[in-house]
């Protein structure tokens, strides 16, 4: 829903705030031909100020009121949706047993219900509407700021469509970028390439290279604090009638059994993907919202590519094997091979959902090149991250781990998205009464002023011009004049 509300606010300033600043710009050099004391000249210039104040007045007070009404409509909905999909989960788990499934809805309507609060109270106390100001100040300053830095390594046409592609002078402004979300999946018909007769899958099972039954849902040897919803999927042709929702037919526990038992030669086909379609969304929405405050207007299509390979489902969490992994199944290319395909390949950013890591790891990032605070470069670039619960907290992992791949750091104070509690500490220096801060502010962890720069800087000093809206530079072959081949030469 937050998505949605920026998008709208998105909308104002492209459809109605863009064509009323660029018609102030050309009144405002017409009105530099007259003289100073030609009436004309006058006229002129109280017809462009008074434009400007109206469009000063319906734009920033529409896109505040449009805004504050957007959030606290999204905060209810989205309260009543997680209350009654907890409830749903308690009833179903009591049900069946499944206190894991008890448990998960009533996290889910104690931290829903808590964060509800906050994002209405923060409303009425005017902290939303005060975080609106402090990120209009910041997005101007924002636009100077990538206004020098591309004055200083741009010129001439280039340096103009790079500045109109980002509407760097008028519109919603920020760098599009068109990426792919993958989710790996396993297949069960998918044959050995060790004893071609029997399923891929069996025989990782068989090996203790993968545990399927884990893999598959019905095992949790990670703990309850690290499950992930994975998905399984006959393969089966269902008929149904056409409700909404996600699609569901998963095998049962029983039919897995008889396909491990059997090798394959019994039991449903089916594929096994890493996680729901749902989750996936979700956290794709979180990247495309979160990425906006880094002037990052991001944008995903999503794609299913299945692994078979042991190393490619169950991920070490070593940098140098996840490039070699992004290399091999997605075509990421190599910069020390290709070094111009793998800047080009930073034009389009990767996400990848994987299965599972050996350690704790939520996600891992792999950035082209080393960043000013200290990230080593890569051979290939991309990310890859899995599912866990609790949504509320787990759902930042992606644009955590996009935020490395445009050059970011870990920082302190869990108000930061790109904390890390591995490596950093949620209490150390300011980072409590920030934290409290932010709650009455935004609500949520963010990205700061300071961390859109540092992306900025990454982003002109690494990627290609094209990437950001130049038009490639096209060469046209002339015919070679008359007379003057290789043969007129000779005597």
């Amino acid at each position: 829903m937050a998505l949605v509300c920026t998008e709208v606010t998105e909308w104002i300033e492209e459809e109605v705030s863009k064509p009323v600043e660029e018609w102030e710009e050309r009144q405002e050099k017409r009105c530099k031909d007259y003289p100073w004391y030609d009436p004309r000249g006058w006229v002129c210039w109280f017809v462009t100020v008074l434009v400007k104040v109206v469009r000063w007045v319906v734009v920033i007070v529409g896109k505040w009121v449009t805004r504050t009404v957007c959030t606290i409509v999204g905060v209810v909905v989205e309260a009543v949706v997680d209350i009654a999909a907890a409830l749903w989960d308690m009833v179903v788990g009591i049900v069946t047993l499944d206190w894991r499934r008890i448990l998960d809805g009533f996290l889910r309507i104690v931290i829903g219900g808590v964060l509800g609060i906050i994002r209405l109270a923060r409303v009425a106390l005017l902290g939303d509407t005060i975080d609106y100001i402090i990120e209009e100040i910041n997005k101007e300053r924002l636009r100077r700021y990538v206004r020098g830095l591309l004055e200083a390594k741009y010129s001439g046409d280039t340096l103009s469509q790079i500045k109109e592609a980002i509407r760097l002078d008028h519109g919603a402004f920020g760098l599009r970028l068109h990426g792919t979300a993958y989710r790996t999946k396993l297949d069960s018909q998918t044959p050995s390439t060790r004893e071609p007769g029997v399923p891929n899958l069996v025989i990782l099972h068989e090996q203790g290279a993968i545990n399927l039954r884990a893999l598959c849902g019905f095992e949790f040897p990670e703990g309850y604090w690290n499950r992930k919803r994975y998905k399984t999927l006959k393969k089966e042709t269902v008929v149904g009638g056409g409700g909404g929702g996600e699609f569901d037919n998963p095998i049962s526990a029983d039919e897995l059994d008889t396909y491990l038992s059997s090798r394959g030669a019994e039991g449903p086909a089916f594929v096994v993907l890493a996680m729901r379609d749902g989750v996936r969304d979700s956290k794709l929405s979180v990247a495309r919202e979160k990425g906006r405050e880094l002037a990052l207007m991001l944008d995903f299509d999503t794609e299913d590519r299945e692994v078979t390979e042991a190393a490619h489902i169950v991920h070490t969490g070593v940098p140098v094997a996840q490039t070699r992994f992004l290399v091999d199944v997605f075509g990421r290319r190599d910069k020390g091979v290709d070094p111009d395909g793998a800047t080009a390949d930073l034009c389009h950013p990767v996400a990848v959902g994987v299965f599972r890591y050996t350690n704790t790891l939520r996600g891992l990032a792999s950035n082209l090149h080393e960043s000013r605070c200290g990230l080593d470069g890569k051979s290939a670039s991309g990310v890859t991250f899995v599912d866990n619960l609790p949504d509320d907290i787990w759902k930042y992992v992606p644009i955590h781990e996009l935020g490395h791949y445009f050059g970011l750091c870990h920082t302190d104070g869990v108000d930061r998205i790109m904390y890390s509690p591995k490596t950093n500490s949620w209490w150390r220096g300011w980072a409590i009464p920030r934290t409290l801060l932010n709650l009455w502010l935004q609500g949520e962890p963010t990205f700061t002023y300071g961390e859109a720069k540092a992306t900025w800087d990454y982003v002109v000093a690494h990627f290609a011009p094209q990437c950001l809206g130049a038009r490639p530079v096209v060469i046209e072959a002339r015919p070679a004049a008359a007379g003057t081949g290789a043969a007129d030469t000779v005597a």
